[in-house]
């Protein structure tokens, strides 16, 4: 059985300002982030990309990202969750790890450097001819970037270091037409 993961970063946020954490979770997109939001919606309902569970950090950013993309995928639920936010790659593994047996494809919506992080510990091998595009993540999980991993997995519990094969990985600069 397969399991497969989409990573997505949020897309461009409003710059942060004067170092002030506390107001870090309610930074909404910029007009640069919504742009690459409807993007990305076009370019899911364009490959018919379906998701069984999309799990979303609560930051504002990534919720506003949440509603752009949304809208190129056939509705699937959506559950907000704290423990997405700012969460570091051992914590989204073993959040993982939690997922409900049924659902075949999940995606999570969150932050660097977690899920840059998550990506390059799972990915054990990337696809035919993908030998770029794993280089290409290497270097950078942009903000809007979008990772396809594919397990080769019955079981959510059993996703660790090195099981993923990289079958997609997507930059909104990839998906403008007029830049």
């Amino acid at each position: 059985m397969t399991k497969t993961l989409y990573l997505l970063r949020h897309t461009k946020a409003l710059d942060a300002g004067p170092a002030d954490p506390s107001k870090d979770h309610a930074r909404g997109l910029a007009l640069r982030g919504q742009k690459d939001g409807k993007s990305l919606a076009m370019f899911f309902a364009a490959e018919d990309i379906h998701v069984d569970r999309i799990y979303c950090s609560t930051a504002k950013r990534t919720r506003q990202t949440f509603d752009l993309i949304r809208t190129g995928l056939e509705k699937p639920p959506v559950s907000f969750q704290d423990s997405l936010y700012l969460a570091p790659c051992d914590e989204l593994i073993a959040f993982i790890q939690t997922i409900p047996e049924p659902i075949k494809s999940a995606m999570i919506i969150g932050h660097n450097p977690g899920l840059h992080d998550l990506a390059l510990m799972l990915i054990g091998r990337s696809g035919k001819n993908q030998a770029k595009m794993l280089d290409k993540l290497r270097t950078k999980l942009p903000t809007g970037g979008l990772c396809t991993l594919s397990f080769e997995l019955a079981a959510w519990e059993k996703i660790g270091a090195g099981l993923a094969t990289l079958t997609r990985f997507v930059r909104p600069r990839d998906l403008d037409q007029n830049d």
